[in-house]
């Protein structure tokens, strides 16, 4: 006997046999059972999901000679008549199925105008099928027009296309359109399944054994289509092979083998660049293809991704039972972010390779970057942290110091030392220039605040060298870098600097005000160290950021009025620069910057420099 496709011979003869369209079959189901056939349909959808097969069985149905009789279903052709014997074998005069490819013209049209005017045959009705209606020209459209607004009454018109968009307006609103879905891929693996069981109880048919994952693979390469999944089934069964498993589909077919990602993926997933790199080298080497080797990569991450975020999602991965746990252990230690990152650079890798004359070499970038991907943090983690860092930056007194002096090397000064004053309990202590910068940088000693609940005699400074910030408005520098062996201009105090408890309560009172009205500023003075009053000074230590922070204009005014309102007096503002052994850390920078690196890095952020920067590197 003379061997028939399996796409022909196991083509659907009922709507119930139908597989992925059940949305479509329903509806013409109770139109057929209810007499509402409509005068003209449209089916639109990819290729291989039924639409022909659909305008064939409507075919069928209205002009079936035992539909509805004897307790049959109205809906349903009997395929047992006349009528539906030869609709089936195709010689019937009822049924005009043409191409529209290939019958375009407008003298086409005409010849079918004058075919359909006369009544039907044999049946009750004349069915027209058109497939690839698309295809027409726009005069054959105009002459179809007539004939479908006012068809006779014997009439039935089924388009067939996949792209309903180039029909005219005209045309489509005058047709039932139903849009036929690409059939999931669970569904096609259970319909050749099906087959295969079908053809075992055949007499005249092939024995052979289809495992599932094979099964699933060539739905896979089918995507949604149930004709071309079938016409591959028979194409790797006549390779003679009783046991149809998942390296023979592969063979046939040409697909990348699948443990070659298990084991690439495997490797960019422990983080092993060299086991990446050596896995994908040996994947190319068994004649795998570059660009086939990338598409497939980013098929694997993209279904361990699927599985990460639903682990009940198999009907979306096209594989088998055992493959989908491994995918699962694949992804158990990566999170969803880090999927899509690694997805991202994936999917990415296989367009600069179709131009490339060395198309690998991008690949293993690509690779490369995956396998040296380091973990990243999403946004609400980063504000989290800010949040926190926020509240941290609230209790000033718990910061911890530092051990060198700040990026420019030039603020630190000696530290300081105590001794008895003649004739008092208190201690003195100067303020000298920092140490030359050949020095080894001071030991860091932290920085405690006074005791409230101890009185401690007032503590009395001898004058020392002090750079003064009298006014914002002052045409001279406000904060002169002082360096070793430079002389530095410097403002002296002829008043002793004191700091007793009194001191230090007010200085907290200016703090909580500041920090009442503008937060930012108040945070710049905690990190800066309260030395204490010199006459009408109010004397303070910090660095050259924070002077130029607090000398700005509106900053200053500010100061001055808490100072004011909490010694209640008018007190001028006078900077010092800041000792290496008392610099505390400002974690709002350096607990910051990491977070917004990775923040970039995750986000694929781009650093875009001030005008005035930009300004600079120009004239340079």
């Amino acid at each position: 006997m003379t061997h028939r496709a399996l796409a022909l011979k196991y083509r659907p003869q009922t709507f119930a046999d139908m597989i992925g369209q059940e949305h479509v079959t329903a509806v013409l189901t109770r139109a057929l059972e209810g007499g509402r056939v409509a005068h003209a349909y449209l089916f639109t959808g990819a290729r291989g999901v039924g639409k022909t097969t659909c305008a064939r069985l409507i075919a069928k149905a209205l002009n079936c000679e035992q539909r509805g009789v004897d307790g049959r279903s109205a809906g349903e052709p009997c395929n047992e008549c006349t009528s539906c014997r030869e609709i089936t074998t195709g010689v019937s005069l009822d049924v005009a199925e043409i191409d529209g490819a290939s019958n375009r013209g407008i003298a086409d049209v005409q010849a079918l105008r004058e075919k359909v005017r006369f009544t039907p045959t044999g049946g009750k009705h004349r069915v027209v099928i058109i497939d690839e209606v698309h295809q027409l020209s726009n005069d054959a459209f105009a002459a179809l027009l007539k004939t479908l607004e006012e068809p006779p009454p014997h009439l039935v018109f089924v388009f067939a296309t996949t792209d309903p968009q180039k029909l005219p307006e005209t045309i489509r609103s005058r047709t039932q359109r139903f849009d036929f879905a690409r059939v999931p891929l669970r569904k096609v693996a259970d319909r050749l399944l099906e087959l295969q069981r079908r053809e075992a109880a055949d007499p005249e048919g092939i024995r052979f054994e289809l495992a599932e994952g094979a099964a699933l693979l060539l739905a896979h390469k089918s995507e949604g289509s149930m004709r071309d999944a079938v016409s591959a089934l028979d194409q790797v069964v006549s390779t003679g092979e009783v046991e149809v498993n998942d390296g023979l589909v592969r063979r046939v077919l040409g697909i990348a083998d699948r443990e070659a990602f298990f084991t690439i993926a495997g490797a960019v997933l422990e983080r092993d660049p060299k086991a990446a790199l050596r896995a994908l080298h040996q994947a190319f080497e068994k004649g795998l293809d570059a660009r086939d080797l990338a598409e497939g990569l980013s098929e694997h991450i993209r279904h361990i991704l699927v599985l990460k975020v639903d682990p009940e999602a198999g009907d979306l991965v096209a594989l088998a039972r055992e493959d989908l746990e491994r995918l699962k252990r694949q992804g158990a230690s990566w999170s969803e972010n880090d999927l899509l990152r690694l997805l991202k650079l994936a999917s990415e890798a296989p367009w600069p390779m179709r131009d490339s004359p060395q198309p690998l070499i991008h690949l293993e970038a690509a690779v490369l970057q995956m396998a040296t991907l380091e973990p990243g943090e999403t946004l609400a983690e980063i504000l989290a942290k800010l949040e926190a860092l926020e509240q941290r930056l609230g209790g000033a007194p718990a910061l911890a110091p530092i051990s060198a002096a700040g990026p420019g090397g030039g603020l630190a000064a000696a530290p300081r030392s105590a001794a008895p004053m003649p004739g008092g309990g208190g201690q003195r202590a100067s303020v000298a220039p920092s140490p030359p910068r050949s020095a080894p940088p001071a030991v860091a000693r932290p920085w405690t605040p006074p005791r409230a609940s101890a009185p401690a005699p007032p503590t009395v400074f001898a004058p020392a060298p002090l750079v003064a910030v009298a006014s914002p408005k002052s045409a001279a520098p406000l904060w002169p870098s002082v360096t070793a062996g430079a002389d530095a201009p410097v403002a002296t105090l002829d008043a002793e600097v004191v700091c007793d408890e009194a001191a230090e309560r007010c200085w907290r009172e200016t703090l909580a005000g500041l920090n009442a009205r503008k937060r930012m500023l108040g945070a710049f003075l905690e990190e800066s160290h309260f030395v204490g009053l010199a006459g009408d000074a109010l004397v303070v230590a910090m660095d050259h950021v924070h002077c130029m922070v607090v000398s700005e204009k509106e900053n200053f005014a500010l100061v001055t009025e808490e100072a004011q309102r909490a010694f209640g007096r008018a007190l001028e503002l006078r900077c010092v620069p800041l000792e290496a052994s008392q610099q505390r850390r400002r974690p709002a920078l350096e607990d910051v910057a990491p977070m917004v690196e990775r923040a970039i890095e995750f986000f694929q952020g781009e650093v875009i420099e001030p005008k005035s920067r930009r300004g600079e590197r120009t004239e340079e």
